[in-house]
């Protein structure tokens, strides 16, 4: 297939920076259903522009989707820093009930790091929940809000340049999203402590909202002629663990045919799920929360805590794993959080005097020395570090 388009797609720019084009080959996918090539081969498209600008450095900006070569609504809570000039569509194919398009991209990318770039930081998953446990029924995927969590948690370990993942946590801890939105005062305490028992920096909770098996012409499941298809909905909630705030919320939605009996009882931990293309949908759908994430906190800069105060030493834990280097430098922030007169819990950081510098360097922590005569006062355990 033949290039079609010439496309420039208008993106944001923080900061002016040097301009450089480059080519960068990728492939992307998208489920056909019911035989509809053109919607398909859009989304795979558009998968694929979207993984070639990730390839470029992505940064600050709104991709936005593309319809005949015009910009039409955003599709993607994608950040980047780069604009496609031209595209080529090298191959397509069909396989396993999804179709795959290959495309070689010239990307204008801005030779800009942020200053957070270099360094990863702690993030730790709760587990998931499933909203509508009746839905599970068809296929027995009682356990796939476990299986989705630990699925995304793995793609997050690959990703180390961005993150230090501490754990994810198995557990029903009583999150209810419905009150997040609404600045529910009694969830903060709770995140900051996960926060504070897992080492993390964010914590990210998910619900799973619709596993739905599409009804046929007559509203009937039952009769299943033929491979019904069936939803799947994740919501994410990304929280800044030292505010205890949610900062983020991210939504995914598609659907798959459903190729297993009406009465297959399912392992979702197993291949036979994730190689199906429901389960093959739905691994899609983290590869793409995995890197939405990645662009979401890859220029924060890491922030630790103080665990131990040595005299005029202060032990934090931050290490070499998230990027920290010998004689870096770094300032510390009383925590000073208050309830207003509403009830609200607002975050306060009031700096310590001084600057402090790495001093020694361990994987999972560092040590802090002052590197003038202005000692810091009262820092106590707890206490924040950040990057200067």
């Amino acid at each position: 297939m033949t290039s079609r388009w010439l496309v420039p797609l208008l993106l944001l720019l923080a900061l002016p920076a040097t301009l450089q084009a480059q080519w960068y080959q990728v492939t992307g996918s998208a489920p056909l259903v019911k035989g509809e090539l053109e919607y398909a081969r859009q989304q795979a498209l558009e998968d694929a522009l979207r993984q070639a600008l990730l390839q470029a450095g992505a940064n600050v900006s709104s991709l936005q989707g593309l319809k005949d070569g015009a910009l039409s609504q955003d599709i993607f809570l994608i950040r980047s820093s780069g604009d496609i000039r031209q595209y080529q569509i090298l191959q397509e194919e069909e396989r396993n009930q999804r179709l795959y398009i290959k495309v070689r991209a010239n990307i204008r990318s801005q030779l800009q790091a942020c200053e957070g770039q270099q360094y990863a930081k702690g993030i730790s998953l709760i587990r998931f929940s499933l909203v509508n446990p009746e839905q599970a029924r068809y296929g027995h995927l009682f356990d796939i809000n476990k299986a989705v969590t630990q699925a995304l948690y793995q793609r997050l370990q690959n990703q180390r340049q961005t993150f230090v993942t501490q754990r994810w946590l198995d557990a029903n801890l009583g999150l209810t999203p419905q009150f997040f939105a609404q600045g529910d005062v009694r969830i903060t305490p709770q995140i900051q402590q996960l926060a504070r028992d897992t080492e993390s920096q964010y914590l990210l909770f998910g619900t799973l909202d619709d596993l739905s098996l599409r009804q046929t012409d007559d509203g009937l499941i039952s009769q299943w002629f033929s491979h019904p298809l069936r939803a799947f909905a994740l919501h994410l909630y990304l929280f800044d663990g030292l505010s205890g705030k949610l900062q983020q919320t991210l939504e995914y939605q598609s659907e798959a045919p459903w190729t297993f009996d009406k009465q297959a009882k399912l392992n979702v931990f197993e291949q036979t799920f994730w190689q199906s293309p429901y389960g093959a949908e739905i691994g899609q759908l983290l590869d793409r929360a995995s890197q939405d994430l990645t662009l979401q906190l890859r220029c924060d800069k890491p922030a630790g805590r103080v665990v131990k105060v040595d005299g005029d030493e202060f032990h934090i834990n931050l290490g070499s794993r998230n990027g920290i280097r010998l004689g870096e430098r770094m300032l510390l922030q009383h925590k000073a959080d208050y309830r207003d007169d509403s009830g609200m819990t607002r975050s306060d950081r009031r700096p310590a005097a001084g600057i402090m510098e790495v001093k020694r360097l361990y994987e999972d922590s560092a040590v802090l020395r002052t590197l003038n005569q202005y000692a810091p006062g009262n820092v106590q355990i707890g206490d924040l570090a950040v990057m200067e």
